[in-house]
């Protein structure tokens, strides 16, 4: 008879052994979860609803089989699991994180946002339930409900990597003011040595057309009898990126000044249509009064290429000794985004190309130019800026000097929520 029993008992066993089955709810549960983890859902599923067939209570393995519906994109099936516990056991947080993953991996975002609420009455500081809830808020436009979100995870877990990127995320896709501070140095040493400083403070403020940025600039011309002051000269300016249609903006600008480096007067308009396939054509005038009117027309091409972004301007110029043309190429490469950036510009001709616009790009007869730039954005409102560039300049006839310049800028968004 005990012989009997122990064939009996290993007969059983290798037939668990062979079929992977058992009887024991809590080993086919970790059997089900092992199907899902290594490839094969659909067999999870059905070991899944089995053990419901003869466990109908047992609200682990339907929280866990709705999740593999979700991983599959069975959405509704999943859900269909999770109400029934919910309304059995309203504080099963299990479930209510398993609803919210189900909600956020559909997009569901309305849904997402109600199942959050209710789950933090439970939990108040989840912070996976603290993140979707902020992560439902901003796609749905409430960003000053997904900042006050982030803001309370953050001080409850600072060193939360996903809140932050998403802080990041709304603060750069975001349109907020900004201020700004640039300072440009500008050196040659023939005829005469010339060091110019020049500091511009500003900012962007968004509004429903477009952008507007007023800026005040003031440059001290340095010479080595006089000192840091020498020569002082101010402006203030008023621009605007204005949107006209979808496909279509202008640039149009307003400046005054004193001094006599920089434009008394200082005026730009310039439109830009874009076009299918990635490119732009643009068109305008710049005006500038120093003694004497000084009136030149710009045309320029763009393009994207994936990331990057190619840029012809042309520049048209009627000087003292008749028409002058002037080019310039640049090539940007994006990193990251729109605010993170290198860019590469080469020009040739005489008229005058942002950033200087003073006297002395209208007094030169020809110039080789060749600049690099870098825009690097640092945390989701502080972003930089920095510059150099060369130019060999014909000053006078058949008379050359090098030229070098330098420029740097911080820019800061303020959160009006």
């Amino acid at each position: 008879m005990k012989i009997y029993s122990i064939l009996l008992m290993l007969g059983c066993g290798l037939t668990f052994s062979l079929n992977g089955q058992t009887n024991d709810p809590e080993l086919q549960y970790d059997q089900m979860k092992t199907l899902a983890e290594t490839g094969k859902p659909g067999e999870a599923i059905d070991l899944g609803y089995e053990i419901l067939g003869e466990y109908p209570g047992y609200t682990d393995v339907q929280v866990y089989l709705a999740l593999i519906h979700g991983r599959e994109s069975q959405y509704d099936m999943g859900l269909s699991l999770l109400e029934p516990v919910l309304a059995l056991e309203p504080d099963h947080m299990d479930a209510h994180l398993a609803k919210c993953s189900l909600l956020f991996w559909s997009n569901s975002w309305e849904e997402l946002l109600e199942a959050t609420r209710e789950a933090l009455e439970h939990d108040p500081l989840n912070n996976q339930l603290l993140y979707l809830k902020a992560l439902a808020s901003y796609k749905l436009g409430d960003i000053s409900g997904a900042l006050q979100g982030l803001r309370q995870l953050l001080a409850e877990d600072p060193g939360n990597e996903k809140a932050r990127s998403l802080r990041t995320d709304i603060y750069l896709q975001s349109e907020y003011p900004e201020i700004f501070g640039r300072y440009l140095y500008d050196h040659f040493q023939q005829p005469y040595l010339r060091r110019w400083h020049m500091v511009t403070l500003g900012g962007n403020y968004p509004i429903s057309r477009g952008t507007i940025s007023p800026s005040f600039s003031t440059g001290h011309f340095v010479d080595e009898a006089s000192g840091f002051l020498a020569t002082s000269a101010f402006q203030l300016n008023a621009d605007a990126y204005l949107n006209i249609t979808e496909t279509n903006y202008l640039l149009a600008g307003y400046g005054i000044g004193t001094g006599t480096y920089l434009p008394r007067h200082r005026a730009i308009l310039h439109f830009w249509q874009v076009l299918p396939a990635g490119w732009a054509v643009s068109g305008g005038a710049r005006y500038f009064y120093f003694d004497r009117h000084y009136l030149f027309y710009a045309i320029g091409a763009e393009k994207y290429l994936g990331n990057y972004w190619l840029e012809l301007k042309n520049y048209i110029f009627n000087k003292d000794y008749g028409i002058s043309l002037s080019s310039y190429l640049t090539v940007r490469r994006y990193l990251a985004n729109k605010f993170n950036y290198i860019s590469l510009t080469a020009g040739y001709g005489t008229s005058p190309d942002e950033p200087y616009t003073s006297i002395a790009e209208l007094q030169r007869l020809n110039a080789l130019s060749l600049r690099v730039a870098l825009m690097k954005q640092l945390t989701g409102r502080v972003r930089i800026s920095a510059g150099a560039g060369y130019q060999y300049e014909e000053y006078r006839e058949m008379e050359y000097r090098h030229r070098f310049s330098f420029q740097a800028g911080v820019y800061y968004k303020i959160n009006r929520n």
